[in-house]
C-alpha cells in the first residue's frame, strides 16, 4: 500500500506512448490501485478520498515531468529541416504539423512534430531547427526549443502530490478505530 505512488508513477509513465494498449494497461494497473489504497484507509470518506484525488493529480503531473525529464537527460539532438507544414482544425484554433527531415544518418527520415510538441507559428518551411529524439523511440519526438529538462516548479508539484499521498496513507492506516 506504501507503494502506491510507485504504482501511479509507472501508470503515468506508461501514458506517455502514443499505443492505445499501453494507455489501457495504466489505467488497469492505476485505477484498481488507487481504489484498494483508498479502500485500505479505512471506512469514512477522509484519507482514503484525499488518497485517490491526490493519486488522480500525481499521474496527471508526475508522467509529463518524467518525460520532460527523460528526453532532456537522454534525448538524441539532431538536426533537420522543416520539409512541409501543415494545418488541420481544432476546436477553438487551427492546429499545426511541421514534418522534420533529418538527413544527418546518411538517410533522409521524417518526423512529425504537432502544435504542442513545439511546432509554433515562428517556424516556416525550409527553416533549420533541432530534433530531440528517444533513442527508445517511447517518447514522441519534439523539437529543442521545447526541451528544457524538469523544471523546479514541477519537481516541488511531483513531491508535494507524493509526500500528501504517502501521509494520508500512513494516516488512514494508523488512526484508531470506534468499536
Amino acid at each position: 500500500m506504501v507503494g502506491t505512488p510507485l504504482v501511479v508513477a509507472v501508470g503515468a509513465w506508461l501514458v506517455q506512448s502514443d499505443s492505445l494498449l499501453w494507455m489501457a494497461v495504466a489505467a488497469c494497473l492505476v485505477l484498481p490501485g488507487l481504489v484498494i489504497a483508498g479502500a485500505m484507509c479505512g471506512p469514512g470518506a477522509g484519507p482514503g478520498t484525499c488518497v485517490a484525488i491526490l493519486g488522480f493529480a500525481l499521474s496527471v503531473f508526475v508522467g509529463p515531468a518524467m518525460n520532460d525529464l527523460v528526453l532532456d537527460q537522454r534525448g538524441v539532438r539532431h538536426e533537420g529541416v522543416i520539409a512541409k507544414i501543415e494545418s488541420y482544425h481544432k476546436k477553438y484554433e487551427a492546429g499545426r504539423t511541421c514534418f522534420v527531415e533529418r538527413s544527418d544518418s546518411g538517410r533522409t527520415q521524417t518526423y512529425e512534430v504537432n502544435d504542442t510538441i513545439g511546432c509554433d507559428e515562428s517556424l516556416e518551411p525550409r527553416q533549420r531547427v533541432t530534433l530531440v529524439v528517444d533513442p527508445d523511440g517511447w517518447l514522441a519526438t519534439r523539437l529543442s526549443n521545447d526541451v528544457s529538462g524538469l523544471s523546479s516548479g514541477m519537481a516541488w508539484t511531483c513531491g508535494g502530490l507524493f509526500a500528501g499521498m504517502e501521509a494520508f496513507i500512513l494516516y488512514g492506516r494508523t488512526r484508531r478505530r470506534r468499536g
